[in-house]
C-alpha cells in the first residue's frame, strides 16, 4: 500500500510539473501529462516500475473519470435534442466502423472472425475521447457552441456503442445467442437498477446531505465504486459501472447539484488517466513506429469521410461539420479498455482453455496511438477555426454550395426585423413579456439559438425562429441580418 501511495504522490507532482512546462511553452497540458508519464515510467526514467500500480492508478483514474463523464450523459436530453444527432451519430461509427473493416486487412491486420485484431483495431478507430473533447471545448470555452453541442452529442453516441461493445466482448471468439441475450439481461438490469435506486434511494439521500459538499462527494464516489463493484461481479466490467453509475444520476434533477460538486474532481482523475497512459509507452519498435502513423492517419481521415459528409447530409455548414469533425479526432479511452480487456484470457464458453483475443502488443501499438493522437487532437481543436479557414477557401474556389440546419425558406430578417441573438435568461424576460403586453412587436421578432428545447419553446410562443449557431457567418447570412432593423446580443 505504501508503495502505491507514493507512486500516485510521484505521478501526481510529475504530471503537475509536465503540466506547468507545457503551459509555459503554451503547448496542450494533456501532452505535458504524457511526457511526464513517459519520463517517470518503466520504459524510461524508470521512476515508477512496479506495473501493478500504474494499472491501478490507471483503473481508478479511468473508473472515476467515467462516472463524472456519465454525469453529464444525459439520455432523455440526447432522445430530445433531435434525430440528426441520433443519426449523424449512428451513420459516423457505421462508417468507421466499415472503413476500419476494408483498411486494416490491407495493412497486415487480418479478419479472422469477431476475436481479430482487424476487428478490433476498427471499434479502436471509429470512438472518440470523450475525456479529452469535453476537457478542451471547456477549456476554448465552446462546449456550449452548435458544433460543441453536436460534438458532445456524437460522442454520446460513440460512447452508447462502446458500452454495447463492452458488453458484448466476452462472446467474440465464439458468437452464440444465450450469452448475448444473458448480457443483454445483465447489463438492463444493472441500468434498471441504477436508474430506480437514484430515482428513489439516491435522490431523498442527496436532498438531505445538499448542504454539505464533502458529503455530496463521498456518497457520489461511493455509489460509482458500488455499482462498479456489482458490474464486475456479475460480469461485466467494472469502467462500464462506473459510467452507469454516472449516467443513472445524470436523468434525475438532482444531478445539477451532484455535477456541480464533483466536476472539480474531472480534471484531477483526467490527470491520472493520462500520467498512467504515459508510464505505459515505452521505447517504441520498428514495427510500432510503422504502424501507428496507419492508425493515427486512419483515424483523421476516417473522420472527415463519415461525421462530415453525415452532418453535411443532414444539413450542417461546413463550419459546423468541419469543426465537429476535427473535434472527434482522437482514439478513446474506451478503446484502450475494450483492448486491454480483448488482450487478457477470456473464459470458452464452449468448455475450452481461456484465450486472449489479441496480443498484447496491439495494446501497446494502441496506447502510443492514443497518445499521439490526443496530442494531435488538441492542437487541431486549439486551432480549428484557423483550419477551417483554410478548408472553407478550398470548397469556395470549387464552388461547393453551403447547407445549413435550417431550410432555405425559413423565417429571415426581412420579414421580422427584430433578430434576437441567443435566448438566455434575459432574452426569455423579454420575448415572454412581449409576447404577453405588445403581440404586434413580437410577431417582429426573430430568435436564432442552437439549443432545441429553447427553440421548440419559442415555437410554442409562436415567436419566429432559427435553429443556428450565431459564430458562423453561414447562420447570420442565412437570418438575413443585413436587411434587420434592430440586432440584440444576449449571449
Amino acid at each position: 500500500m505504501h508503495g502505491l501511495l507514493q507512486d500516485i504522490g510521484i505521478a501526481v507532482l510529475a504530471a503537475t510539473g509536465g503540466g506547468l512546462t507545457a503551459y509555459l511553452l503554451r503547448q496542450p497540458i494533456l501532452l505535458g501529462y504524457l511526457v511526464a508519464g513517459a519520463a517517470i515510467g518503466p520504459g524510461f526514467l524508470g521512476v515508477v516500475r512496479d506495473l501493478d500500480n500504474i494499472e491501478i492508478i490507471s483503473e481508478i483514474g479511468l473508473a472515476l473519470l467515467l462516472f463524472i463523464v456519465g454525469l453529464e450523459m444525459n439520455l432523455p436530453k440526447l432522445l430530445a435534442s433531435g434525430r440528426q444527432v441520433l443519426a449523424a451519430g449512428g451513420v459516423q461509427v457505421a462508417l468507421c466502423l466499415g472503413l476500419g473493416l476494408l483498411f486494416f486487412p490491407l495493412v497486415g491486420y487480418p479478419i479472422t472472425g469477431l476475436a481479430s485484431e482487424a476487428v478490433y483495431l476498427a471499434i479502436a478507430c471509429a470512438v472518440s475521447s470523450t475525456a479529452i473533447v469535453v476537457k478542451l471545448l471547456y477549456d476554448k470555452v465552446e462546449a456550449d457552441t452548435l458544433a460543441g453541442r453536436i460534438t458532445i452529442g456524437l460522442l454520446v453516441v460513440q460512447d452508447l456503442f462502446a458500452i454495447l461493445v463492452l458488453a458484448f466482448q466476452p462472446n467474440f471468439a465464439a458468437p452464440a445467442i444465450l450469452p448475448v441475450i444473458e448480457v443483454l439481461a445483465q447489463t438492463a438490469a444493472l441500468l434498471a437498477g441504477g436508474f430506480l435506486l437514484s430515482k428513489y434511494v439516491l435522490q431523498r439521500l442527496f436532498a438531505r446531505i445538499a448542504n454539505s459538499p464533502e458529503l455530496v462527494v463521498s456518497t457520489s464516489i461511493g455509489w460509482c465504486a458500488a455499482v462498479a463493484g456489482v458490474a464486475g461481479a456479475i460480469g461485466l466490467s467494472k469502467e462500464m459501472g462506473a459510467l452507469i453509475a454516472g449516467m443513472s444520476i445524470a436523468a434525475f434533477p438532482y444531478s445539477i447539484h451532484v455535477a456541480a460538486k464533483t466536476l472539480p474532481l474531472r480534471d484531477f482523475f483526467l490527470t491520472l488517466f493520462f500520467i498512467s497512459l504515459g508510464m505505459k509507452i515505452t521505447a517504441p519498435t520498428w514495427e510500432m513506429a510503422t504502424a501507428v502513423p496507419l492508425v493515427v492517419g486512419f483515424v483523421l481521415l476516417s473522420r472527415f469521410l463519415s461525421a462530415y459528409p453525415a452532418l453535411i447530409a443532414l444539413g450542417a455548414g461546413r463550419r459546423t461539420a468541419f469543426v465537429v469533425s476535427l473535434n472527434l479526432a482522437q482514439i478513446s479511452e474506451f478503446a484502450l479498455v475494450i483492448a486491454a480487456l480483448g488482450a487478457k484470457p477470456f473464459p470458452d464458453p464452449l468448455g475450452g482453455k481461456p484465450m486472449a483475443h489479441i496480443d498484447a502488443a496491439l495494446v501497446e501499438m494502441l496506447v502510443y496511438a492514443m497518445a499521439v493522437s490526443a496530442v494531435v487532437s488538441s492542437y487541431a481543436i486549439k486551432y480549428s477555426h484557423h483550419l477551417y479557414h483554410a478548408w472553407d477557401r478550398v470548397l469556395t474556389r470549387a464552388g461547393r454550395p453551403t447547407k445549413r440546419w435550417v431550410a432555405e425558406d425559413g423565417p429571415s430578417a426581412a420579414e421580422h426585423p427584430i433578430v434576437l441573438l441567443g435566448f438566455h435568461r434575459v432574452g426569455r424576460a423579454l420575448v415572454e413579456r412581449l409576447v404577453r403586453d405588445e403581440p404586434d412587436l413580437a410577431a417582429k421578432l426573430l430568435v436564432v439559438d442552437f439549443n432545441i428545447e429553447v427553440l421548440r419553446e419559442l415555437k410554442a410562443l409562436g415567436v419566429a425562429h432559427i435553429f443556428g449557431d450565431i459564430g458562423s457567418i453561414d447562420t447570420l447570412r442565412h437570418a438575413d441580418l443585413a436587411r434587420a432593423h434592430l440586432v440584440l446580443s444576449l449571449v
